[in-house]
């Protein structure tokens, strides 16, 4: 019995040993790590692209020193060409129906004031015979309705000039095609972060990039 707890005894002993060892090399290896990760990350800065868009013009070359907000890459944003929103332009046709329509109007209020100038010639007429009204009145009067006539005429030639309005805008063709729209085009710089030296430059003129892909790397100047 004594034999059997002595045995069982070392054999903890040698459990604990193993495991303190086992953790003391893994602690060892994450330190390692760690730190490769930290000089590794102090060591190198990523210059990303800030959009999406094609690579316009390479600004740095490898082992050029730059600055912290240098221009490493322009990228051209472009908008899709599309055809242009068609202009509210009135329909011909619409227009010569509504130059008609206002002709008529025209042509309606002259003869309205061409009858009132006939009725008063034809009152002042009374009153200038029985000696009530002076013949300058009367001829007021008689030369308002000449005025009146001119209107009335002047009227009815509009109308028969938008009515052959409206026949040459229906035999007109009828154009619904928008002009398309050159594309427009901005131009964004991704920057470098931080001062250092160009170690590598992985966008060329014409690549099409993505937000966020890795452009060129640089080497952080020392602190």
């Amino acid at each position: 019995m004594r034999n059997r707890l002595a045995h069982t005894s070392v054999r903890a002993r040698k459990f604990k040993v193993a495991f303190h060892v086992g953790a003391l090399v893994t602690l060892c290896a994450l330190a390692a790590c760690a730190g490769g990760r930290d000089e590794a990350s102090r060591g190198l800065v990523i210059v990303n692209a800030p959009v999406a868009g094609e690579v316009r013009r390479v600004l740095v070359s490898e082992g050029m020193v730059v600055n912290e907000g240098t221009p490493v890459v322009e990228i051209a944003v472009r908008t899709e060409a599309q055809n242009a929103p068609q202009a509210k332009t009135e329909d011909p046709v619409e227009r010569a129906g509504k130059n008609i329509g206002a002709a008529q109007a025209g042509i309606e209020a002259a003869r309205a004031g061409a009858v009132r100038a006939e009725v008063e010639v034809q009152r002042l007429t009374a009153l200038v015979a029985s000696g009530d009204a002076p013949q300058a009145q009367l001829d007021a009067a008689r030369a308002e309705y000449e005025r009146a006539q001119r209107r009335l005429q002047e009227a009815q030639g509009a109308a028969a000039d938008a009515q052959s309005g409206l026949v040459a805008a229906r035999r007109q063709p009828q154009s619904t095609t928008a002009a398309p729209v050159a594309p427009a085009e901005r131009l964004i710089a991704a920057e470098a972060t931080s001062a250092g030296t160009v170690s590598v430059v992985s966008a060329r003129v014409g690549d099409r990039v993505t937000a966020g892909q890795p452009l060129a790397t640089l080497r952080a100047a020392a602190q």
